[in-house]
């Protein structure tokens, strides 16, 4: 059976921030303006059987009703594992103990290693945000924003253990700069005031809450990794992306109360931007 991918399923289903990785199923076949689309954004697509294998393209040939599909490492998108070597002492590992794991394909580190630390973290930022796409998907108005979320959060463990740069990525349809405008002054875009949280706020927002915390304490662990004692700083982008990344939960955080409240529709993400553009004036 073929499952045939169109623009509007793409847009309905996944992500679309530059650079992204969507899966598709593996008997997937693409409108014309569903492959404009992928290839307009940049998009990695990996393709998914039925027993949770992963395949990419071989072929990108068209005319065949369905592509020819190689298998891959889910993350590293190779064909082949790669032979790692120990950091410390250059030498092949053959035999891995339990003290060392990969920083990356080629590389063994021990467990303590910072770098780990931090994707550790980021790890249980990636678990709150699926438990909460769990939990809160009766919440149609926000589920893109945190399907977006959660992709932002795959996309920076990727380019973090592939050491790639992150491409800039969107959030609800908004940028970095408009998710930052909106977190620092709700009450003049949004026509809220900041929050504290409280329990009078709601359960969704108490959970959303526990995400952001989430979030936040990833990218402090991101600092101490990558931000060096003279002030030197090492993948500024994925900093920058996990502080814009709690902001957003932030930002959703008002718009759930604000709904909690009956204070107006939940805006787009077009009337989100002619807000800002007007200087305020809140969205309704």
């Amino acid at each position: 059976m073929t499952t045939f991918i169109t623009e509007d399923w793409l847009r309905a289903n996944h992500t679309l921030s530059e650079g992204s990785e969507i899966r598709l199923p593996a008997d997937s076949r693409m409108t014309p303006s569903a492959r404009e689309l992928i290839e307009g954004r940049r998009l990695l697509v990996k393709f998914q059987d039925e027993q949770g294998r992963l395949f990419v393209a071989a072929s990108l040939d068209e005319d065949k009703a369905l592509p020819e599909l190689q298998p891959v490492h889910g993350l590293t998108s190779q064909d082949r594992a790669a032979a790692a070597s120990c950091e410390l002492c250059h030498q092949a590992v053959v035999d891995k103990p339990d003290t060392l794991t990969h920083l990356n394909a080629q590389v063994m580190v021990a467990k303590n290693d910072p770098r780990l630390a931090f994707r550790a973290r980021l790890d249980a930022s990636i678990a709150t945000a699926v438990w909460l796409q769990s939990e809160l998907s009766g919440m149609a108005s926000a589920a893109h924003w945190l399907a977006d979320i959660r992709s932002l959060l795959g996309n920076i463990m990727r380019a973090d253990a592939l050491d790639i740069p992150l491409a800039a990525q969107e959030i609800a349809g908004l940028t970095a700069d408009e998710i930052h405008r909106l977190s620092h002054q709700p009450l003049k875009f949004l026509g809220h005031d900041h929050i504290v949280p409280d329990v009078n706020q709601g359960r969704d927002v108490a959970l959303l809450n526990l995400l952001r915390a989430s979030v936040r304490e990833t990218e402090i662990t991101a600092a101490k990794v990558f931000i060096g004692a003279d002030y030197h700083v090492q993948k500024a982008d994925l900093l920058q992306a996990l502080n814009r990344l709690s902001s957003a939960v932030y930002v959703l955080m008002i718009l759930c109360v604000r709904q909690n409240r009956h204070q107006g529709e939940w805006p787009s993400a077009e009337q989100l931007k002619q807000s800002i553009a007007r200087g305020g004036a809140h969205a309704h």
